[in-house]
Parts: structure tokens; C-alpha cells; sequence
């Protein structure tokens, strides 16, 4: 039909979201909801979650998925044309590893080094199970890909490591780009294309938040790699010489009811009580809505995010760091994570070192001192180059002329190690490291 000739067909993106998208999301979901909306005004994208959801999108296709039902992802990778996918998924869906469809893997959670910590209390036998397994789901993950993405260049040096060790750094796709952007590239973490919409919500209203009351922000999750109890720590000195000063944190649960609740969370509260603290000048909040969490962006005095040293820090990307400069809200965040490198590059804050309750106390008040106002335009550099818009680029490049890696334009469909298993193989050695208890509470969880 002559009216149809220059129709031009729109590439059919599928990201699949490993946690929760709704009104109350932890990071990931937070990021591949912004990626589905900027991406959609130029490709189809359908959003596959595996959770019901309330959350009406425009021009995004929500629809769920079941880990223990693998078809009902399997037939949303048969009708796109470019899968998004991440973590575990590879070894939960051995058919990703045999589809001809294009496979972006996103690898902006360095999950290898969040688990060192993660599973740090447990018998060594079983930090190393569950470490192996790690390992294996990652090169797994490094063979499956036509196209990476990760969260920060530093990040990128770290996968094309992995990359290398598993083959993929290779004459192929060396000829194709010699910087070898297109096989893996940075899209990090942006800004909403618009501002925070204000809703007073906590000061003066409240009964815990006086008018004056000056609020120190721990906008998300208080997860075991994180370390609240140096914030705490300092609590005291804090109110000392700000009486009206007011600490909140947003996430003692992880709204994703299959993830287990973290003990930093239950330390972080334990500690408040004993200094007498807790609901006084310090409040815990399980979680907020997403659309919610803005309102508190622009109540706060203050957003901190503080960390331990360990390897995950190097390589980490701190979702709520980016909310906090969006919000031009000044930060307080520990050295070591690129994003302390742009607190102090633009000094939108105060980076101190980890674990210094001192430094910690000295940087609240000296932020204090100075209106939030007067901090604002030190935000605007970063404003531009973190907008989701620019940061997606890489990720919208590959998907208007999506290939397959050169590498990979022979599908060498060979299943790796991670799905030869099986899963009776995996429940002997879930046993034999970790015990008949732990293997219950899986089977139990598998099957809630």
C-alpha cells in the first residue's frame, strides 16, 4: 500500500527487570523504569517484572514474568528484538543462552563484590559455594552478551578484565572497534528530565519535626555494605550543637518481600535506641513510594550515604547519591566510590573518609552553616552530562542498529557450566556446604 511504504518499523526492546517495578522500588527498578521511559520515544519497549505492579506507564508495556515459569519470559525474548538482562537470570533461563535474539547484558551491579559482604557471616564453606556460584553466573553472563553496559568507567575497566578472561576480548571484535565501545560502554545512573516536585511533608507537620527543624536524609536502603552505625555514632555531637537537627532513614526493608532483611538495618536502629535516640531526633521509615521520596529530597538539609573500605566501594554506583544531586541537595558521602569523586570535583558536599565519626559530625555542621540554597548552583555542571537523556546514549545507539557481537555472528550455542549443573546437582551442594537448614529455607522461599 503506497500510504505504507516509509513506514518505518520500530526496534522492539525487552528489559527485564530483576526487582520490583511499583510505587515502592529499591534501585534497579528505579533504573530500568527511567531507562524504559526515555528509551520508549524511540523504540517499543516492554518492561518484564517479576512482581504484580499498580504502576500505569505510559508508552511501556508492563508485563510480568515468573522465575519458576521460564516460558513466560522465554515468549516476551522470542517477540522482541533486543533482551535487556542481568545477574542470576542466566542461570534461572538456560533458553537465553540458546535464542538468535540480541542480548544486552547490564552489568551496573558489581553483584560478585556486594555478596563478599553480603554472605560474610556465614560458614566459610558456604561463602565459597555461593561465591562459585557468583563467579560462574558472571562468566556466564560475559559469554551470553552482544552488547555490555555498566555503570561508570571504572566499572568498565573491571568487566573488560572479565571480558578478556572469557574470550571475548578478541580479534573480531577488536576489527569492528578498536576501542571496543561497542561492545561494552558506560550508561550509569541519571537525572529525571524535569525537577523534584516539593511537598512539604515531615517539617511542621510531623509532630517528631519541628518548624525550624534542620533534616539529615538517608534516602535508601540500609543494606549490610553500607555503614549507618558511623552516622549514628556521631548522632550525639550532632544534635549537641544543633538541637533542631533531625536524622531520617527511608529503608530499613527492601521493598522486594524475597529479599531478606539485612542485619545493618536491625544494628543501625538497635544503636539509635541505646543512645536514646530513636523516634526522638532519629526516625526509621520501612520504605516510601518512589514519586514520595522527591518531597524528602527537597524537605532535606542534608543526603548521606556512608560506606565501610571494602572492594565494592571502588566499583559501586550509588543510586540515591544521583537523587540527592538532582535534587541539589548537598551531600555528605564517604571517599572511595566515584561518586564522592564528584562531590569533591564539584563541591556539592563534603567526601570524608570511612569510618570517621569525628569527620562525620564535622561535615554535618559545617553544611549546616551555609543555606541549602547558597549550594545550588554548584549542581548545575552535572545537571546536563547526567540527565537520563545523555546518559542512555550508548544504550539507545546500540538499539536503532542493534548487531550481534562479531564474535558472536556464529552462534556458538554451547550451554555453560552454570546450567549443566542442574538443579539437583545445585540442591546436594546447597546441602553439603550450608546445611540442611538453609536448604529448607531455600526450598521454602523458592516455592513462596
Amino acid at each position: 500500500m503506497p500510504e505504507l511504504e516509509n513506514v518505518k518499523t520500530r526496534p522492539r526492546l525487552l528489559i527485564v527487570s530483576n526487582d520490583v517495578v511499583d510505587t515502592k522500588m529499591a534501585g534497579p527498578g528505579m533504573r530500568y523504569l527511567e531507562l524504559a521511559r526515555v528509551l520508549s520515544q524511540e523504540l517499543d519497549v516492554t518492561l518484564a517484572i517479576p512482581s504484580e505492579t499498580t504502576l500505569e506507564v505510559a508508552n511501556i508495556k508492563l508485563v510480568r514474568y515468573w522465575d519458576e515459569r521460564p516460558k513466560s519470559l522465554q515468549v516476551l525474548v522470542e517477540n522482541s528484538d533486543i533482551a535487556l538482562v542481568s545477574g542470576y537470570m542466566v542461570e534461572k533461563f538456560a533458553f537465553l543462552h540458546q535464542t538468535q535474539k540480541r542480548i544486552v547484558v547490564d552489568l551496573y551491579d558489581p553483584f560478585i563484590l556486594e555478596n563478599l559482604h553480603y554472605h560474610l557471616n556465614k560458614p566459610l564453606a558456604a561463602q565459597e559455594s555461593l561465591n562459585n556460584r557468583a563467579v560462574d553466573v558472571t562468566n556466564s553472563l560475559a559469554r551470553l552478551g552482544d552488547f555490555f553496559i555498566c555503570g561508570s568507567d571504572r566499572q568498565r575497566d573491571l568487566w573488560i578484565g572479565v571480558l578478556a578472561s572469557n574470550g571475548r576480548i578478541n580479534p573480531r571484535n577488536f576489527a569492528k572497534d578498536t576501542s571496543l565501545r561497542s561492545l561494552i560502554d558506560v550508561v550509569g545512573i541519571g537525572f529525571l528530565n524535569r525537577e523534584p516536585r516539593p511537598n512539604p511533608t515531615l517539617r511542621g507537620i510531623h509532630p517528631g519535626f519541628p518548624e525550624d527543624a534542620r533534616i539529615v536524609l538517608w534516602g535508601g536502603g540500609i543494606w549490610d555494605w553500607l555503614d549507618p552505625l558511623t552516622l549514628v555514632k556521631a548522632w550525639t555531637q550532632v544534635v549537641a550543637n544543633n538541637p533542631q537537627a533531625r536524622l531520617v532513614f527511608l529503608g530499613t526493608r527492601h521493598p522486594n518481600p524475597q529479599v531478606p532483611p539485612h542485619k545493618m538495618a536491625e544494628q543501625a536502629q538497635a544503636l539509635a535506641a541505646e543512645i536514646g535516640e530513636k523516634d526522638r531526633t532519629i526516625f526509621f521509615y520501612e520504605w516510601i513510594p518512589y514519586e514520595q521520596r522527591e518531597a524528602l529530597l527537597c524537605e532535606a538539609d542534608i543526603g548521606v550515604t556512608l560506606h565501610p573500605p571494602h572492594i565494592e566501594t571502588r566499583y559501586s554506583i550509588r543510586t540515591r547519591v544521583l537523587d540527592y544531586l538532582w535534587a541539589r541537595l548537598p551531600v555528605l558521602v564517604s571517599e572511595g566510590d566515584v561518586t564522592s569523586e564528584w562531590v569533591k570535583q564539584y563541591g556539592v558536599g563534603r567526601a570524608v573518609a570511612p569510618l570517621d565519626v569525628e569527620a562525620v559530625a564535622q561535615a554535618i555542621a559545617q553544611i549546616l552553616e551555609r543555606p541549602k540554597s547558597s549550594w545550588a548552583s554548584a549542581f548545575e555542571p552535572l545537571r546536563e552530562s547526567l540527565s537520563w537523556s545523555q546518559v542512555v546514549e550508548p544504550l539507545r545507539r546500540y538499539c536503532l542498529h542493534a548487531e550481534y557481537a562479531p564474535d558472536r555472528q556464529i552462534r556458538k550455542l554451547v550451554t555453560p557450566t552454570v546450567v549443566k549443573r542442574g538443579k539437583l546437582a545445585r540442591l546436594i551442594e546447597i546441602w553439603r556446604t550450608e546445611g540442611s537448614r538453609e536448604l529448607l529455607q531455600r526450598i521454602r522461599q523458592k516455592f513462596r
